[in-house]
């Protein structure tokens, strides 16, 4: 599909706050520790050295990067012709990697929407992106140390693990595929679902979400794991005894705590998620860090947050209830160390 002249144009553009809309109204009464970024965009992802936070507009558009020192936006992806890209991950070489359809229809956006493929765009980002050998359902697991990735089958029953090498031209392909996770091996009941998400520092553990609901709704209720990809033995991170939505995102790269998109603050089987922070320690503490699901009502949530690469700093996308899951309208910065000084001085 042809780039957007319209995606274009905004990226160039600095936000204009609405007036009356949830962004304004969250950023004109923001805490110290919460700094409004754009009043646009979702599916929010940290650059390595920290200096850029890349995003898409919406599902099936462009990738952009969000400069945090000038507030400038600059386009990654409009510079070549493709059928559109759901998410953006940063490799540890540098590269990136992209979600995105084969082929697109404007008139039916969600066909593949489970059906993705991976592409890596190569540094500079000068060329256009190399489709690999694979299909994809939401989200991979990226390392920040190799080339080592996972990523979810079309299903959401089986995780894969590979590496992405290149040959001697610089093309990426996927190098020693194996399953690391099979709900159907494990015998496991097909209502039952996963997710990738993130890997835990050395490559050894990968968290992923667990889905149990019903044979109509796999994702009522939701849990994040821990996979040893070694052993393959796979253990719960909160209690998954008590219905409830949690789900697992980022993880901070010290490896001493997460962030899960939870409903426990509300009744279950709603999705009315916000964003929660989870220590690792094995006390299972799970601490509440925005309530736009209560001050908002109507289906504004909190979701998609993403850890910094010095584990201080946030950013987390304002979100709404829709048919599709995973939409944003906007994104801001939560501080950790200011959120700590404020809750202090309460």
């Amino acid at each position: 599909m042809k780039t957007m002249l319209a995606f274009a144009v905004l990226a160039f553009l600095q936000p204009s706050f609405s007036q009356g809309s949830v962004f304004d109204r969250i950023a004109k009464d923001a805490p110290p520790y919460l700094t409004p970024l754009l009043e646009w965009g979702q599916r929010p992802e940290w650059s390595l050295d920290g200096k850029y936070i890349y995003f898409l507009p919406r599902d099936f558009s462009d990738v952009f990067r969000y400069e945090l020192e000038t507030g400038k936006i600059y386009p990654v992806t409009t510079h070549f012709y493709h059928h559109t890209f759901n998410r953006v991950l940063c490799m540890g070489n540098g590269d990136l990697l992209l979600l995105g359809p084969e082929t697109f229809d404007p008139a039916n956006p969600w066909e593949f929407r489970h059906k993705l493929r991976l592409f890596v765009l190569k540094a500079p980002y000068d060329k256009p992106a190399i489709m690999l050998n694979t299909f994809i359902d939401e989200g991979p697991a990226v390392s920040k140390v190799d080339s080592t990735i996972a990523w979810t089958l079309p299903g959401q029953r089986e995780i894969k693990m590979a590496r992405i090498e290149y040959d001697e031209d610089g093309k990426p392909f996927l190098d020693r595929e194996r399953m690391i996770l099979s709900f159907d091996h494990l015998g496991l009941p097909m209502s039952h679902r996963l997710e990738t998400q993130n890997f835990m520092p050395g490559n050894e553990e990968l968290v992923f979400t667990y889905y149990r609901g019903t044979e109509e709704e796999p994702f009522y209720f939701a849990y994040p794991y821990m996979l040893n990809v070694k052993t393959g033995k796979i253990r719960p991170l909160i209690d998954d005894t008590i219905d409830g939505y949690n789900e697992a995102e980022g993880v901070s790269n010290d490896g001493t705590f997460m962030l899960v998109e939870s409903d426990r603050h509300t009744k279950p089987m709603s999705w009315s998620i916000d964003v929660y922070l989870l220590k690792l320690d094995g006390s299972r503490h799970m601490e509440r860090l925005l309530d736009w699901n209560t001050r908002f009502p109507g289906g504004t949530i909190s979701d998609n947050p993403v850890v910094s690469p010095d584990d201080r700093k946030i950013v987390i996308q304002l979100g709404f209830l829709a048919a599709q899951a995973g939409q944003g309208r906007g994104m801001f910065l939560f501080d950790l160390d200011k959120y700590e000084e404020y809750k202090k001085s309460k």
